[in-house]
């Protein structure tokens, strides 16, 4: 399917039965159920409406579930609505949602479609997870914050993070593409340099075990992003040989495109302590470019900060000092221009920011406990 299919995929049988129950149940239209009321709520759904999401139930829905053992789940409750076992099997695909189950063995990255009308739930995974949203607005619940998704936004959650997603309105058209958490360590961080200051930022964002730890990117219906992602969904519904690899490098390429095109524009998550704004990307994205000159000063009036908050900013964002954190860049920027080989010193010490070769080398020689000529030396042997 082509993603303009997707963006006006009707409801399924199984959505418009889910529908009509869950308007009749006003109850939980207006809250996020815990997982033992999520479990209440698919015992009772079992109980009275089970042969009828059995009858409803279709190929489209099975492709979408298949992974996660849900339509198998489903086949024993309708024979047996008092199934236990199946039942608190079903609870628990909701609630803490593992890649054990939600990604098949041989896979590194599986897809799934939001359920519209399935009540939201609180529930952690393990794994890490992107949210796209091909039409309507989504919102994601976190535990201190509610942000919603539009057509176009691209969020990236990280594990053990809890939050839900209201899926409530016909057009809504949301999927989420899970992945392992060792599968996202070489497909996106591979894909920024060392010595990327948004690098350092992201990590900060999704490892700093915040309650709501998120990458978010307005891509404005980006048509290639788009196309890209539905292309994932269509290699995860047919077996076609050599799908994993496939899916891989489809991850692979949308992670580039979103890097290349939003990664300055990127949003993270608000905190108790610090409320993050737009700007701020693009005052780190100006450091990693002019880093060899820029001051304080300079960002200050670029941005229309004081220095005092300039130099606060960039504490928050990145971990380090104004000071320390241009040392950084400007050792990581010669270090790598040292291993190429081509340039002289001089130049890599000019091109690095500094007005003396002696200062460029007492710098250096401090930071990686030798001089630029035999870090030089050891690198290309």
């Amino acid at each position: 399917m082509s993603a303009q299919e997707y963006i006006s995929m009707p409801m399924t049988g199984l959505e418009t039965m889910l529908k009509q129950v869950f308007l009749q149940h006003p109850e939980v239209q207006k809250r996020i159920l815990e997982p033992e009321e999520l479990f209440e709520y698919i015992q009772w759904m079992a109980r009275n409406h089970g042969s009828e999401a059995a009858d409803a139930f279709s190929e489209d829905d099975y492709q979408y579930s298949r992974d996660t053992g849900i339509a198998d789940l489903g086949r024993q409750l309708r024979s047996n609505p008092h199934d236990r076992t199946a039942l608190n099997t079903l609870a628990g695909v909701y609630s803490v949602q593992s890649e054990d189950r939600y990604i098949v063995s041989e896979q590194d990255i599986s897809v799934h479609r939001m359920l519209r009308y399935m009540p939201a739930h609180w529930h952690s995974n393990n794994y890490f997870e992107v949210y796209y949203t091909f039409s309507g607005t989504c919102p994601i619940y976190f535990q201190n914050e509610v942000v919603d998704l539009k057509p176009g936004t691209v969020m990236i959650i990280a594990p053990s993070v809890v939050h839900a997603s209201p899926c409530y309105m016909d057009d809504q058209i949301f999927f989420y593409y899970v992945f392992r958490a060792s599968t996202f360590e070489q497909v996106f961080w591979n894909q920024l340099p060392s010595q990327s200051l948004m690098a350092s930022f992201f990590r900060q964002a999704l490892y700093g075990n915040q309650q709501n730890a998120y990458i978010q990117f307005e891509t404005s219906e980006d048509p290639e992003i788009q196309e890209l992602l539905a292309r994932l969904i269509d290699e995860s519904r047919q077996e076609q040989p050599y799908r994993s690899q496939m899916m891989n490098s489809l991850l692979t390429t949308f992670f580039i495109l979103l890097l290349r095109r939003y990664e300055g524009t990127a949003r993270l998550p608000r905190t108790e302590t610090f409320f993050w704004k737009q700007e701020f990307s693009a005052i780190l994205s100006y450091i990693q470019t002019h880093y060899a000159e820029v001051t304080v000063s300079d960002l200050s009036s670029l941005f229309h900060y004081s220095d005092r908050q300039i130099t606060r900013i960039i504490q928050r964002c990145t971990g380090m000092s104004y000071a320390d954190l241009i040392r950084k860049l400007r050792m990581e920027n010669a270090a790598s221009a040292l291993r190429k080989g081509v340039l002289p010193i001089e130049k890599i010490a000019a091109d690095a920011g500094y007005s003396t070769v002696s200062s460029f080398y007492r710098t250096f020689t401090s930071y990686y406990h030798c001089t630029p000529a035999e870090y030089r030396n050891r690198e290309q042997n």
